[in-house]
């Protein structure tokens, strides 16, 4: 309708919609807008990626010295642990839904990389990761400086 659009914003949803799409088949968590856009679920995943991203690489006083890191004293702790929360919250149950559905069979065929991750199996045909790792390795694997940086 002629309304300003925020590149920065289109651009962070677009990236994450393609990541999303690779892992989870879907490409948004929660419903979207009327018009196709993100719903609220989805613009919370999305802000809490960037907020983890932000400060990952923000100077922080404990990073020198560790015995400080306790006090918290710039904040980043609680953020970072508030954003990886939001995370979780979208994510993990997707996970463990899908999980469900290999077990009980009602998903035969794999579609995306998440399904590859749960079917992953040793010589004997057990699975080779459990559920807490699968979740870290999404976590890791949809973010790419976390991926670089290996935390998770």
């Amino acid at each position: 309708t002629g309304g300003e659009v925020n590149i920065r914003i289109a651009a962070r949803h677009y990236c994450r919609n393609v990541t999303r799409r690779m892992f989870f088949d879907k490409r948004f968590f929660g419903r979207g807008t009327e018009d196709g856009g993100p719903g609220t679920e989805e613009v919370e995943h999305v802000e809490a990626l960037f907020t983890i991203l932000d400060h990952l690489f923000a100077f922080s006083l404990s990073d020198y010295v560790p015995w400080m890191r306790s006090f918290d004293m710039d904040g980043h702790e609680k953020i970072l642990s508030m954003a990886v929360g939001s995370v979780r919250k979208h994510q993990d149950p997707e996970i463990d839904r899908r999980i469900e559905m290999w077990k009980n069979g009602l998903k035969k065929e794999e579609e995306d990389l998440l399904d590859v991750l749960i079917m992953l199996r040793d010589g004997t045909g057990r699975p080779l990761l459990t559920t807490e790792e699968i979740k870290a390795q999404i976590m890791v694997k949809t973010n790419p400086i976390l991926h670089i940086l290996n935390i998770n």
